[in-house]
């Protein structure tokens, strides 16, 4: 119990850096995929679905490190994607016992009528990369709105 507290506590100093770290990294994600202009992700990103489902829909990990490279950054992807759609933020799950404890988590959507509700962008990111392919985002964000607007808590 001990070291989850030191992780949680860990996760939650380091926030801001992990939030700051990701917002350019994103970006340059979209820009390296040709998708223009790649900025307008940090606003608009559900215009994005579509362009990033057909870069991705084939795309296949040569190794672990190009695996992890791109979970990290369709982790992002998805992420913001819930920010913006439901108005949330990025935090560190600090509910006890809880599936996402001490994790990076999207949430405190002011909308959604399960004020508990948080998505986990990294589990989202990990089946969609680990499926197969052509793989489809849309559909995988679009079962995730599902659950998110259903009324159980998602932890």
């Amino acid at each position: 119990m001990r070291d989850e507290n030191l992780l949680l506590e860990r996760r939650q100093a380091e926030l801001e850096d992990f939030y700051k770290g990701l917002l350019p990294v994103l970006v340059d994600f979209v820009d390296r995929l040709g998708i223009r202009p790649a900025h307008g992700v940090l606003n608009h990103a559900q215009r994005f679905v579509p362009h990033l489902e057909t870069a991705l829909c084939d795309l296949a990990p040569v190794d672990e490190d190009d695996r992890t490279w791109l979970l990290t950054r369709v982790a992002y992807f998805v992420g913001e994607f819930f920010v913006q759609k439901h108005e949330g933020c990025w935090y560190v799950c600090d509910v006890k016992g809880a599936k996402y404890f001490a994790r990076y988590v999207v949430g405190r959507f002011p909308r959604v009528l399960n004020g508990g509700a948080m998505v986990d962008p990294f589990e989202v990111a990990q089946a969609f990369v680990d499926s197969a392919r052509p793989r489809r985002l849309g559909d995988f964000l679009e079962e995730v709105e599902t659950a998110l607007m259903s009324n159980p808590p998602l932890h």
